[in-house]
């Protein structure tokens, strides 16, 4: 394995945990520990903006966009690529929007009026990672399975 499959794969186990974070703020959420769901959907949110930061956007600049995008824009791997950063993006912005309008506030009832945006960023978010599994798969499963 080289440094980049190491890379990816430590990004996908830590995307793998993150969805795990979010369900469990899901299941805070539903025994009303509305505080607790909001602190576990802050670390989430910010462990998550560390990740694309340090290592989504550089891979997308740097790799996707030169070797793929650009190169060949509408085949199945440009596509799949530009729709992940897009709805990642959306995701992250969202997600940011709702834990700073919370700021960890311990009144929870501001909350209340943005939980219609809160399932669709969820949606958004587990499409992305989705799409961004499918990516790995396409650049590191041969190599993995060697």
């Amino acid at each position: 394995m080289d440094l980049h499959s190491i890379i990816g794969s430590a990004s996908c186990v830590f995307q793998i945990i993150m969805l795990l974070l979010l369900f469990y703020g899901l299941i805070l959420k539903r025994k009303m520990k509305f505080r607790e769901h909001g602190i576990i959907m802050f670390v989430a949110t910010s462990a998550h903006l560390v990740l694309v930061l340090a290592i989504m956007i550089p891979s997308f600049v740097l790799a996707v966009v030169p070797y793929y995008v650009i190169v060949s824009p509408f085949e199945f791997l440009s596509i799949i690529g530009l729709i992940h950063g897009v709805l990642g993006t959306l995701a992250v912005s969202l997600g940011l929007l709702l834990v700073l309008a919370w700021r960890l506030n311990k009144d929870v009832s501001g909350c209340f009026k943005r939980k219609k945006v809160m399932m669709p960023t969820f949606v958004i978010w587990a499409t992305s990672l989705l799409l961004g599994l499918v990516l790995f798969w396409i650049f590191y499963g041969p190599m993995l399975m060697v």
